[in-house]
């Protein structure tokens, strides 16, 4: 019995490592887009709460991710401060601060403005893969 139980968590271990590394970011990237869009057309606390939640649920699996080696620790370094963005945001939420949560997300905006610009592929990328 206690082999079968090591064996099974073994197996959940590795599976779940398995699958950290297998992080869709596009899909994840179009979820946090959507999180976003939802936080920003929350018109209460409940509302931007859970749309904020979602977002950084979305954001805790895309740090998992992998990125191109020349690339990773910039984008890294992005999600980081993305996330420091949204723990802010989320503590002016729990102070009942709905506006300032609100001007948090310009500030999220401002990041992705910031760090998508260097996901463009260069031309030799292209070329080459």
């Amino acid at each position: 019995m206690k082999i079968v139980l090591l064996v099974l968590f073994s197996s959940v271990l590795v599976s779940t490592s398995v699958a950290a590394a297998d992080v869709d970011m596009e899909k994840t990237m179009k979820q946090m887009a959507l999180s976003f869009k939802q936080a920003n057309e929350a018109q209460s606390i409940e509302e931007l709460t859970s749309a904020l939640a979602s977002f950084k649920g979305q954001l805790q699996l895309a740090q998992q991710g992998k990125f191109q080696a020349d690339k990773a620790d910039l984008y890294q370094q992005g999600l980081k401060e993305l996330a420091s963005e949204v723990d802010q945001a989320q503590l002016l939420l729990e102070q009942h601060n709905l506006a300032a949560a609100k001007q948090q997300l310009i500030k999220m905006d401002e990041l992705r403005i910031k760090y998508h610009k260097h996901r463009k592929p260069s031309f030799w990328q292209l070329i080459f893969g």
